[in-house]
């Protein structure tokens, strides 16, 4: 297992507070830390102006108890002063998405040296879907389902897999691509189902619910 920080990094395929697995992951998230002091910066994937998809998430948290958050906008809103504020943040939530496009857009306000160093210090980053690719190797999975073969985006590369989410929402067909993928390319998968998920804390791993391993050692 790479990790490249000692803080800890925590992957979900989606983010249901009814999910006994995403309470089960909640738990280690917020293990150890303080509640009513919490504060949560959020980075959204894409634009969103009217804070839908912040809302829902900001409610998310809200079922736990963390009232304080920080919205920090890659696109038409990014205001690189508010960078120390995200720093201050005792998580950091990479929202679900495109990880393409989101990849694309943390590159290009530099963000992604920015949270390397964040993890470094001992920051906690916690990504849903999409944010969870951006966690891991590559986003050639994500290419690979959409069959697109446009400009693959750089991740922040923590750890030594690829993160596929939604597993159990694929098929059979696609199931055996990704099996034909990570042997063609030699690359460790890791796929979990909707409600379930991991948590790398330095060179662990403890993953929560169904989740399998394709290739590696």
């Amino acid at each position: 297992m790479k990790n490249n920080g000692i803080g800890k990094l925590f992957f979900y395929s989606d983010q249901v507070v009814e999910s006994p697995g995403n309470q089960r992951l909640d738990a280690l998230l917020f293990e150890g830390l303080e509640i009513s002091t919490v504060q949560v910066g959020y980075i959204p994937s894409t634009e969103d102006k009217r804070k839908q998809y912040f809302q829902t998430k900001v409610q998310y948290y809200q079922d736990y108890g963390v009232t304080n958050f920080l919205y920090f906008d890659l696109y038409s809103e990014f205001n690189s002063l508010k960078i120390k504020d995200l720093l201050q943040c005792d998580m950091i939530h990479l929202s679900a998405g495109n990880p393409v496009d989101f990849g694309n857009a943390m590159t290009h306000r530099g963000m992604d040296k920015i949270l390397v160093e964040y993890v470094q210090n001992g920051g906690i980053i916690v990504g849903v879907s999409g944010g969870g690719v951006l966690l891991g190797e590559s986003v050639n999975l994500f290419q690979l389902f959409i069959d697109d073969d446009k400009q693959s985006s750089e991740t922040l590369q923590f750890v030594d897999f690829e993160f596929l989410p939604h597993y159990n929402r694929w098929n059979e067909d696609f199931k055996q691509k990704v099996r034909e993928y990570s042997e063609r390319k030699r690359k460790k998968i890791v796929c979990v189902n909707d409600g379930d998920g991991l948590m790398v804390d330095g060179d662990s791993i403890r993953m929560i619910g169904n989740v399998q391993v394709i290739g590696g050692s």
